[in-house]
């Protein structure tokens, strides 16, 4: 029969269970349910009876096997599926034989597993996936899967990463180790000659990386994304230039930079870089090298003022965001900068109380937000920028004569100081500008 898109096993246990005959329930999602598959028995005749014309994927909630549940068996699954999801594993290693006809694999709650072996023939897997394990390394049989494009070991215990374990996987572009321990990446041994991955996405969130030279990743010139958050960072950096030609998008948030300098890098294509929650003070250096970026992000930092002289040279950024540095009172450009396409401007839950506009240039701006700072007046942006359609100033001490005095602006909705308020929702006074609209100020 021809085989089937997916199938999902819980494999709750592998040893000797009693099992009645397998019903195959309708479910959601054109599921089949089986309640009990018993392939010591009825389990071939049960599969071949359900039609794929019919159903989209097998469940099954209790599987009896005679041995471990991978090796042969995927084997003789691959007969009737093409995709396999088993929930739970038990055993301490898993087999993946030559003459494996699946095209993905997943293998989720496998708290014992701590060795993948993987047989050398002609194995179809494409995509693989294992999570919650005790692997620590990367498999020395993984160059065996050289049609792999998807690789995840997720929340495993691996410490030391070497690149060259994948130099046998060609075709791998998407490759997931977020949730391991990885303190050390080991880049492609020069001796080994000049050998280059075709990794597009790399995941190493949440490990144990602190400084990190970048280097590690030279062999990966198709780079399109690199995820570095949630490690303890303090130092990125190389000794030579790397070039990553398709980089779009570079996240180094929640770790412990106080300072970046991308000289090392050349990313023409890059367009977001995420910096947040980091220990940075100013924006860093060097941005132009980046010409399309289009975002950049540096929320929940040290910045004591922002300072956008470092954003000059970049003609297609679209949205900056600055929000929450608690200790941020102003934002000013040190020099000249214009910014042809910044459309958004988000600087949230400071301590801001000066915006100087002098030097700034943004002819297509439409939306700052100030909500959440320490403004008392009104900051000149509807003046400055003509393109602007609205900003906001909610949540600042700002006083209730002022705020009658521009009524008008509140009311065409170009000022935003949020919605009618109560009076008692407003502990240091209110006002009210229009019937039925009244905002929280200071008396």
């Amino acid at each position: 029969m021809d085989r089937l898109t997916a199938l999902l096993l819980t494999l709750i246990a592998s040893g000797c269970l009693p099992v009645a005959y397998s019903v195959c329930i309708a479910a959601m999602g054109m599921a089949c349910v089986l309640e009990n598959l018993n392939m010591l028995t009825d389990g071939l005749q049960t599969l071949r009876q359900i039609q794929p014309t019919v159903f989209y994927s097998i469940q099954v909630r209790m599987l009896r096997l005679p041995n471990n549940p991978s090796g042969a068996f995927l084997i003789r699954a691959a007969e009737f599926v093409d995709k396999l999801e088993i929930m739970v594993f038990r055993e301490p290693e898993f087999h993946i034989l030559a003459g494996t006809n699946l095209s993905a694999l997943s293998v989720f709650e496998a708290k014992f597993l701590k060795r993948l072996l993987i047989g050398d023939g002609d194995i179809a897997l494409k995509e693989l996936s294992v999570y919650s394990c005790l692997l620590d390394r990367i498999p020395g049989t993984i160059g065996n899967l050289p049609l792999l494009t998807d690789l995840s070991f997720y929340r495993c215990a691996m410490r030391n990463v070497s690149l060259n374990a994948f130099r046998k996987n060609q075709r791998l572009k998407s490759l997931d180790l977020s949730y391991n321990e990885i303190d050390t990446i080991v880049p492609i041994n020069a001796a080994d000659g000049n050998v280059t991955l075709a990794i597009e996405y790399l995941y190493l969130a949440s490990n144990r990386l602190q400084n990190l030279d970048m280097t590690a990743f030279e062999g990966l010139p198709n780079l399109s994304m690199l995820d570095l958050q949630y490690n303890n960072l303090v130092k990125i950096a190389a000794d030579r230039t790397i070039t990553w030609a398709n980089m779009e998008m570079f996240d180094v948030s929640n770790n412990q930079l106080s300072t970046l300098d991308f000289q090392w890098l050349s990313a023409p294509k890059l367009k977001r870089l995420i910096m947040n929650n980091n220990l940075l003070e100013l924006l860093p250096q060097r941005l132009r090298r980046f010409p399309n970026l289009q975002l950049i992000a540096v929320s929940y930092n040290k910045f004591v003022g922002i300072d956008l002289a470092p954003l000059n040279g970049l003609p297609m950024l679209n949205s900056l965001d600055v929000s929450s540095n608690p200790t941020c009172r102003y934002i000013r450009s040190s020099r000249p900068v214009r910014l042809p396409m910044l459309d958004t401007l988000y600087a949230e839950f400071c301590a801001l109380n000066r915006f100087n506009t002098t030097g700034i240039d943004l002819p297509v701006v439409s939306f700052i937000s100030l909500a959440h700072n320490n403004f008392s007046t009104i900051p000149t942006l509807g003046q400055t920028f003509p393109s602007i359609v609205s900003f906001s100033l909610f949540n600042n001490p700002l006083p209730c004569a002022l705020l009658n005095a521009r009524a008008e602006l509140i009311l065409s909705g170009k000022l935003i100081l949020g919605p009618p308020q109560d009076a008692s929702d407003c502990p240091t006074g209110s006002t009210t500008i229009a019937p039925s609209f009244r905002l929280c100020c200071k008396a």
